[in-house]
């Protein structure tokens, strides 16, 4: 017997709450939706074939996309298990996007076994988007937007955890505006700033969606390039180089920067493969600056 056929006070209940309730059979079909869920999905669906695979999701925390086994609901069935809040990334039947705390549990029937599951959905797309503004407020550089110091060190280490764990490449690049003092002093700061904003969208223009480009100093910028190899890294920095060199500026004729760029090695760490970068990004500005030196 279905949940549905128990009470008419159940329909009238879940029809009235905010949130989304969704119910699906042994095979996971939809057989139910509450007004709440259907509008959070955008009148996602059939309610009577729907299956989760018909949906698109990722997990808000990495984007990765969630396949037709790992929904809530599918879990739920195959394995019994229980899921709470889990943060999800949905296309809504619109197109648009909502970010929604995802759980979800077994029915047992009256033998034990798993006879469908219920999912509920909680649409908390204002307070993410809000969340994520007050955090780039705190992560970023106010001035370039570039991610600061701090968010530097928290993605580093992430990344040199991953690759110490499941292996890998990961490289870093820094750079610095070669003859900044200068322009600070005889064009004033406020002309210096227009630099540092300039160059730093040139770079992000360059980068790709998991590349950080990040302040590290006054002048000097650091971009760490997830799953890059040195090489790929050394051509990337020389892109930029001469990206920058050829770029006209409102405020000075011509900007150049000098670039170190470094291969992560297992045995460092965050720190020290900073510390590694910065020295060779040193040695390109003894060199003659406007110079790429990698290791």
């Amino acid at each position: 017997m279905s949940i549905l056929d128990h009470s008419d006070i159940f329909r009238k209940v879940v029809e009235a709450l905010p949130v989304g309730v969704w119910i699906t059979d042994d095979a996971g079909r939809i057989i139910y939706g509450n007004p709440a869920g259907q509008q959070i999905w955008g009148g996602a669906g059939n309610t009577g074939v729907a299956r989760p695979a018909e949906y698109k999701g990722w997990l808000y925390s990495d984007g990765k996309r969630i396949s037709t086994e790992e929904w809530v609901t599918a879990r739920a069935i195959r394995k019994g298990s229980t899921s709470i809040d889990e943060e999800v990334e949905i296309e809504c039947g619109d197109g648009t996007h909502r970010i929604v705390l995802n759980s979800a549990l077994p029915i047992t029937d009256e033998q034990g076994g798993i006879g469908g599951a219920v999912m509920v959905n909680q649409d908390i797309t204002a307070r993410k988007r809000t969340e994520d503004y007050l955090r780039g407020m705190v992560d970023r550089d106010p001035l370039t937007n570039a991610y600061n110091r701090r968010s530097l060190y928290d993605f580093l280490e992430i990344e040199v955890h991953r690759v110490q764990r499941y292996g890998g490449v990961l490289s870093v690049i820094m750079f610095d505006i070669d003859q900044f003092k200068e322009i600070n002093d005889d064009l004033g700061h406020v002309a210096g700033d227009r630099v540092l904003v300039a160059i730093a969208q040139l770079v992000r223009e360059q980068l790709r969606g998991i590349d950080r480009l990040c302040r590290y100093s006054g002048e000097e910028f650091l971009i760490i390039t997830p799953s890059t190899g040195l090489s790929h890294a050394v051509s990337l920095a020389e892109r930029l180089r001469t990206i920058i060199a050829a770029a006209s500026f409102d405020t000075t004729a011509r900007v150049t920067c000098s670039f170190g760029v470094c291969g992560f090695e297992g045995d460092e760490n965050a720190d020290a493969l900073v510390r590694r970068t910065d020295d060779l990004m040193y040695k390109a500005r003894r060199s003659g600056r406007s110079s790429v030196v990698a290791e």
